[in-house]
């Protein structure tokens, strides 16, 4: 009698376990822009140090696709060091911009101006990106994020628009996760991407911060979505040690600690500070 009382009970808590590991192990494959999930997680020496949040969802990469392309620019030769080519801005460029860009916000971003692979990167020039790709064309491309394996790898951009090779990236088709940004990072760091070693370095290079963290040197890049949701990935180094790590913030998240950070004036500044407390408190 008792044991037909509880089977029931067993049977309940196997399924519900089986429901969870089915989940986890399809999260990868989640691609729902609009889902409110923070994300941390921080690896050095190639083991996970520290984590938060669902960090194998995806979600749009925004401004830190910026990495993939400047990798891709100095591979194929279109880049060349930090500061070459200089490219001349042009007002036609603004034409390919999304709706909330005014001409106000060029030069407070400092877009409307002669730029260098390093200030590309330092201000997220948005018609920077459009020239590396343009001059990649579609083809190579999506050869590009397909070497790489960039997250979900889709850059057909938003349907029925023809947009990808302008936006797949900002809010759009192309996803990826906090743990395979850290993996992208990982890979470069160590000379493991199919690219040039040359590309892997001049990237790493502009992507300094001039910034320290308790001594740390740090790199990294930031990417905002809509006002509510950024990217802050990179990592830091110490005598031949690195911690890579990679954040997420929604601010629709009911869970978001944002305890001890001040609100930045963007969301990749808030989620550069997230990933500052995260990582200092490892630290320490």
């Amino acid at each position: 009698m008792k044991i037909k009382l509880l089977l029931p009970g067993i049977l309940a808590i196997i399924t519900i376990a089986f429901s969870n590991s089915y989940a986890m192990g399809h999260s990868r494959n989640k691609t729902d822009k609009h889902s409110a999930n923070s994300a941390f997680i921080a690896k050095q020496d190639n083991k996970i140090i520290k984590a938060i949040g669902k960090y194998e969802d995806r979600h749009s990469p925004y401004s830190t696709f910026k990495v993939a392309l400047v990798l891709m620019g100095f591979d194929s030769g279109i880049l060349e060091n930090k500061d070459s080519p200089k490219w001349s801005f042009e007002e036609k460029y603004e034409k390919k911009f999304q709706p909330w860009y005014t001409q106000e916000k060029g030069i407070e971003y400092n877009w409307r101006q002669e730029q260098t692979p390093a200030t590309y990167m330092k201000d997220s020039v948005v018609w920077f990106s459009h020239q590396i790709i343009e001059r990649l064309g579609a083809k190579q491309f999506q050869a590009y994020v397909s070497k790489l394996k960039y997250g979900n790898m889709d850059i057909s951009g938003t349907p029925g628009k023809n947009d990808g090779l302008i936006g797949s990236w900002l809010g759009s088709s192309l996803q990826i996760s906090p743990l395979e940004q850290v993996e992208l990072l990982e890979k470069m760091l160590n000379h493991e991407l199919v690219l040039s070693k040359d590309a892997e370095e001049k990237t790493m290079e502009i992507m300094e911060r001039a910034e320290e963290w308790e001594g740390w040197k740090l790199y990294g890049k930031t990417g905002g979505g809509n006002g509510k949701s950024g990217w802050f990935i990179g990592w830091i180094e110490k005598d031949e040690k690195r911690i890579i790590f990679a954040a997420y913030l929604d601010l629709e998240d009911p869970e978001l600690d944002l305890s001890g950070i001040t609100i930045q004036e963007t969301m990749g500044l808030t989620a550069q500070e997230f990933a500052k407390r995260e990582i200092i408190s490892y630290l320490q």
